[in-house]
């Protein structure tokens, strides 16, 4: 009979044992829902930039339709002579345009390979979380 009653408290838990994994366990559930928080706001932040790229390029493409029709404006009232002055000036203005494209274009792909290596970061953190739930 003793030797029941040993065997029975090696494989019952202690109510101080059951209260620490109890609070590990609350612990773990805190951290993995900080971490699915930050990935929602860290997708939220890249649907934003994704469509700010987006509304961008269509300004810009809105821009460059407007730059162009003003451009054929001005070569129907220029004469030959001015004809050199207003190709130097188009040339410019293209320029600057894809100059200032690009530079918008290479900020947009580097926030977005910041975010995408912060949602990676935070879906390994989550897939290394001992809380989650193994589907097998």
């Amino acid at each position: 009979m003793a030797n029941a009653a040993a065997t029975r408290q090696q494989v019952v838990p202690s109510t101080q044992e059951l209260s620490y994994l109890a609070e590990q366990y609350a612990c773990l559930l805190n951290e993995k829902h900080d971490l699915t928080s930050q990935l929602s706001k860290a997708l939220d932040e890249n649907a934003t930039l994704n469509r700010l790229y987006r509304e961008t390029c269509a300004d810009l493409d809105r821009d460059r339709i407007q730059l162009n029709s003003e451009i054929a404006n001005l070569r129907s009232q220029l004469t030959s002579r001015l004809q050199s002055i207003v190709a130097i000036k188009e040339k410019l203005m293209r320029e600057e345009f894809e100059r200032k494209f690009q530079e918008l274009t290479l900020e947009v792909r580097q926030e977005r390979h910041r975010y995408k290596n912060a949602i990676a970061d935070m879906k390994r953190q989550i897939a290394k979380c001992i809380c989650q739930v193994r589907n097998h």
